[in-house]
């Protein structure tokens, strides 16, 4: 009996892709843009907190997006999930081998100053 079903991707995830541009003074810049949109199953997997100097915090979130590996063809490190206004990074992915028609790839929260997180 198989632990994953089509129907445990209820998330609908955001895949941005890294594009360069051109600035107004003619160099090389990269943004994130929309790729796709696909259903994802999104679990926390791992938190931590480190004190830094001069009393700032520093907070790392790690979760495990799970999806249809057709989903995403060509699927590298190079890309951010968006998914409800938050972006996550793909730090590594690899295939899910009990399930083999998904991959799970895991992403760190990317947490800015300004941007509402919940």
């Amino acid at each position: 009996m198989s632990g994953l079903s089509a129907g445990d991707l209820r998330c609908r995830v955001e895949v941005l892709r890294r594009a360069a541009r051109k600035n107004d003074l003619d160099e090389d810049s990269y943004a994130y843009e929309p790729d796709r949109k696909v259903w994802a199953r999104i679990v926390p997997s791992a938190g931590r907190t480190e004190n830094l100097e001069g009393g700032m915090e520093r907070v790392e979130v790690t979760h495990r997006v799970t999806v249809r590996r057709s989903s995403i063809p060509e699927l590298h490190t190079d890309l951010r999930l968006r998914f409800r206004g938050q972006d996550y990074v793909v730090r590594y992915f690899y295939p899910n081998y009990r399930d083999g028609g998904f991959v799970d790839i895991f992403v760190g929260l990317v947490v800015e100053d300004g941007v509402k997180s919940f």
